[in-house]
């Protein structure tokens, strides 16, 4: 039997051991040393962090993966990404190799086919095209906000310091006593709401009224007939009265008005019996006193009728019996 000796195990093993080191380290960098793959180079000058062992993708499907990453000058102005493709998936020359990202950051390159019926070979160059991250559209739609945002932050201190040097001490005590005032003038209405709600309620005063109202409605309704027939009478009185001879009536009363003052201006005048009567002393004197002699006759003829009719049968005389104004004058 071959007997090995152990620098034979030892150099056995080392070469195991770097063939799977070689192996790991394409299978972690996405490589396959054991399938056929094309090669296809993709210049870009933004890479967006994109890595090595990234996805390649066409219409959602994954096609390969990114091989390397590499400086083409000094700058970085070019970078140098090789994408390792299956060898069956024809790929169009005029298609574009965009760098994009999911919604979680990872980088990817998506192929979108071109329409010539040409396709590229192994190790051809592909068109290469960069998307905005999602990053960047966001940072290009806050920016406008974020200085909107800033400037009315200022004019907000701003107005807080305009605040704060108004509202002094005097000035947040009368602050104070206007919002305690608004609150009893709240209170007061939330009373008066209230008070209006329970004449409001059935009950109450304007209820009340109200049903007052609707029964002299339905009064006047019932009595609808009755006030028509008043009205039309109103009416037929008031036509009578239009169609009467109220314009010789009135003539009439004018008339007898002018009479009237005639009579009144005769018995002013101091040429008649009425008017001396009214207007001269002596005849009122006169007449006064003949009344009074007039008025004691008819009296001592009620108390001495004998004076002035002589019915004695014996021939007996009588006492003559003083009569009452006589001794109302001496008393």
């Amino acid at each position: 039997m071959l007997k090995v000796n152990n620098e034979t195990k030892v150099g056995i093993l080392t070469v195991l051991a770097v063939v799977l080191l070689v192996l790991g380290f394409n299978i972690l960098k996405g490589r396959s040393l054991f399938s056929t793959k094309k090669t296809i180079y993709a210049v870009y000058t933004q890479v967006n962090g994109l890595q090595a062992s990234n996805v390649v993708m066409v219409n959602g499907l994954g096609i390969g993966t990114v091989q390397s990453l590499s400086v083409m000058d000094k700058r970085a102005g070019r970078i140098l990404v090789t994408l390792q493709i299956n060898k069956d998936i024809e790929i169009p020359k005029n298609s574009v190799a965009r760098i994009s990202a999911d919604l979680l950051g990872t980088r990817k390159v998506e192929i979108d086919f071109g329409n010539t019926d040409e396709f590229l070979k192994n190790k051809d160059t592909i068109y290469a095209a960069t998307d905005g991250s999602i990053t960047d559209a966001l940072k290009e739609q806050l920016s406008p906000l974020v200085k909107k945002l800033e400037t009315t932050l200022g004019a907000v201190d701003t107005l807080l310091l305009t605040v704060n040097s108004v509202f002094d001490t005097a000035t947040k005590h009368n602050l104070r006593q206007a919002v305690a005032g608004l609150n009893g003038t709240l209170n007061n209405l939330n009373n008066a709401t209230r008070s209006i709600n329970g004449m409001l309620a059935e009950g109450g005063k304007i209820s009340g009224t109200f049903d007052n109202f609707s029964a002299v409605s339905a009064n006047l309704k019932n009595n609808n007939e009755k006030i028509s027939n008043i009205l039309t009478n109103f009416d037929k009185a008031s036509g009578s009265l239009a169609n009467g001879q109220i314009d010789s009536t009135l003539t009439s009363l004018h008339s007898t008005m002018a009479r009237l003052n005639e009579v009144a201006g005769k018995i002013s005048s101091p040429d008649g019996s009425l008017g001396l009567l009214m207007n001269d002393k002596k005849v009122y004197n006169n007449l006064q006193g003949s009344l009074g002699s007039l008025n004691k006759l008819l009296e001592d003829l009620r108390y001495n009728p004998w004076r002035y009719v002589h019915l004695s049968v014996f021939g007996r005389k009588n006492k003559v019996v003083p009569i009452p104004s006589d001794t109302a004058t001496a008393q």
